[in-house]
């Protein structure tokens, strides 16, 4: 008796025996990550359903599945050099084939647009896969991959209408987009220093809006000033940002880390951090509007961030290696503009350090084309402090010092006050906010719900502004009276200090005193010198060194005393109105960055 047939009269064959004669791959795409992170299986449960759609269809064929590609979170119309899965299939199908062992007969897909949604990816695909000898198969499209022209007629239909769907989208996300730039709202990925939250107005709708984080904003506030002072390469503000313990958030595949170069280099160029919003940023379309959301940083700064950015690329700058203690104090006395550092190499191979006008690289207009070599610039400033423009006499520092403590003496019972009025206005405009909300749920149908909403805002403005108002006021409850007799007991013999002073602490003399010090060459002497054609105080040392600073603050102290006298007996108006300018300015005083802390 034959093998085969005793076989089968003592023992059946069991469905494991039974193989498949073909051999199918399985191509798997969802569109986003939202798609794949809907379970605990990691490739979420539309790959999951796919997938075993793909086994049954591949049953059906007399195939088995022999590999599966994912493309999970991949767009099918721009994101076709990310879908390595994808392009991997294509470049092995050919391979394979030519060898009958490893031959594959089928390529399996839940849908066209699955495959392709670009009509030109979709058949240069289908192409290679035609080539190689293997069939397309569509699971939820029966007569895709069938060589027949109802076949071809209807796929074309299928594939056309997908690239269709996918413009169409496109358009109306690029609308919508373009509408809420215009109306200030905040789209595409979170920036650093801001987070989201969710506004819940009283009629009962949620707006997604972005506020500063409170972990990380006063970093990057701290980091456009930083570099704004012209003493920082992105590196260098990278590596100070993470000392002062600036973290980049937390994502899936790592935990907060270090903002790097390139990250900075990007966010100092960004208008967001300005309170705007830009569409398009970086091409010919770009439009900019004001957001609704807060702004990091003054335009004060950010132009003079830009402004040091344009410098650095186009003079191809290293801050880093190109260090010099007069670097961010020294201007043109011509055109007003910073002087950079540079270094050259003559013939012989010598470096010279020199300084020239930034307007050489940038285009504006100026007279001035010399390069000063730095020594010459240091003797200049030497002599300016020795013509005393910071320097007070002895008698002169006691007098103002006398003035100073006799306005502290005064002014803790007056800031009090102040503060006890901003508190009893911030409570008015509360209990107003109170009764508005009360009014509009009694009687909302009456009420315009756009006149509410914009009547709500503004009283949320005033609340705010009044309370930023009051956390301002009670961080300057008293004068900082030692730091003020510091900065004065240091302008008593600035020249003679300063002249003996090493590099470091020259700098920090220069940054204490001025803002700006203007540099010419002196052609009048008949040699090659430099002199300092002006300069521009620091505002602290700018109200410090005021002339007549001792008699406006006792006129103030005489002022207040008189009032203070007045609200006690009853018969007088709050202190709020009478403490003015000279206070506040004195208040600021007590910022000073001194040489001498250091």
């Amino acid at each position: 008796m034959p093998t085969a047939i005793a076989r089968a009269t003592t023992q059946p064959i069991t469905e494991a025996e039974i193989q498949p004669n073909k051999r199918a791959w399985l191509y798997l795409r969802v569109s986003t990550d939202d798609q794949v992170n809907t379970d605990y299986h990691r490739d979420g449960l539309s790959l999951l359903g796919q997938q075993d759609e793909g086994d049954k269809k591949a049953a059906q064929l007399d195939a088995r599945i022999t590999e599966v590609f994912k493309d999970p979170g991949r767009s099918a119309f721009v994101d076709l050099h990310k879908r390595t899965d994808f392009l991997r299939l294509l470049e092995e199908l050919p391979r394979l084939n030519r060898n009958p062992a490893t031959f594959v007969d089928y390529v399996i897909v839940w849908s066209c647009s699955r495959w392709a949604r670009d009509t030109v990816d979709h058949w240069q695909a289908r192409r290679i896969m035609r080539d190689a000898g293997a069939r397309f198969v569509s699971i939820t499209e029966p007569i895709v991959g069938e060589d027949t022209p109802a076949a071809f007629l209807y796929e074309s239909s299928v594939v056309s209408q997908n690239q269709y769907q996918s413009m169409q989208t496109g358009e109306q996300v690029k609308r919508g987009l373009y509408t809420k730039a215009r109306l200030g709202g905040s789209y595409g990925s979170r920036r650093l220093g801001y987070i989201k939250q969710v506004d819940e107005l009283a009629d009962g709708r949620h707006i997604n809006i972005v506020v500063p984080d409170p972990q990380r904003h006063a970093f990057v506030t701290s980091g456009f000033q930083l570099y704004a002072t012209g003493e920082y390469s992105l590196s260098q503000l990278a590596d100070e940002l993470y000392r002062l313990g600036l973290r980049s958030r937390p994502t899936k595949r790592c935990q907060g880390g270090k903002v790097n170069k390139a990250a900075w280099a990007r966010m100092l160029r960004n208008p967001y951090y300005l309170g705007r919003i830009a569409y398009k940023r970086g091409e010919a379309e770009e439009e900019v509007f004001e957001g609704r959301h807060e702004p990091l940083i003054d335009q004060a700064t950010f132009d003079q961030v830009q402004n040091l950015l344009d410098e650095k690329r186009v003079a191809g700058e290293r801050p880093q290696r190109r260090q010099h203690y007069l670097r961010g104090s020294v201007f043109c006395g011509d055109c007003g503009q910073r002087l950079t550092f540079g270094i050259s190499t003559g013939k012989s191979g010598k470096k010279y350090a020199y300084f020239f006008c930034s307007a050489r690289i940038n285009g504006t207009p100026c007279a001035m084309r010399a390069n000063i070599r730095p020594e010459l610039i240091e003797q200049a400033i030497q002599r300016h402090y020795a013509g005393r423009p910071v320097q007070l006499a002895a008698k002169d520092v006691a007098k103002r010092t006398e003035a100073i403590e006799a306005m502290a003496a005064v002014s803790q019972q007056a800031v009090v006050q102040v503060k006890q009025v901003k508190t009893s206005l911030i409570t008015k405009l509360k209990a107003q906010q109170t009764r508005l909300i009360r009014l509009h749920a009694e009687e909302g149908d009456d009420i315009s719900g756009d006149a509410f909403r914009e009547e709500r805002l503004r009283m949320q403005a005033e609340i705010k502004a009044a309370e930023k108002s009051l956390a301002e006021t009670e961080q300057r409850l008293s004068l900082d009276t030692a730091m003020l007799r510091m900065a004065l007991e240091l302008a008593q013999d600035v020249a003679k200090a300063y002249k003996s002073a090493n590099n470091q602490l020259k700098r920090g003399y220069n940054q204490a005193f001025f803002k700006k010090l203007f540099v010419l060459p002196d052609e009048a002497t008949g040699q090659t010198t430099v002199r300092i054609a002006s300069d521009e105080l620091t505002k602290p040392y700018a109200v410090l060194l005021a002339k007549d600073l001792p008699k406006k603050v006792l006129n103030e102290v005489g002022l207040i005393r008189k009032a203070a006298s007045k609200a006690e007996s009853g018969s007088g108006e709050p202190l709020s109105g009478v403490l003015v300018s000279n206070f506040d300015q004195l208040a600021e005083g007590g910022r000073f960055e001194l040489p001498v802390r250091q």
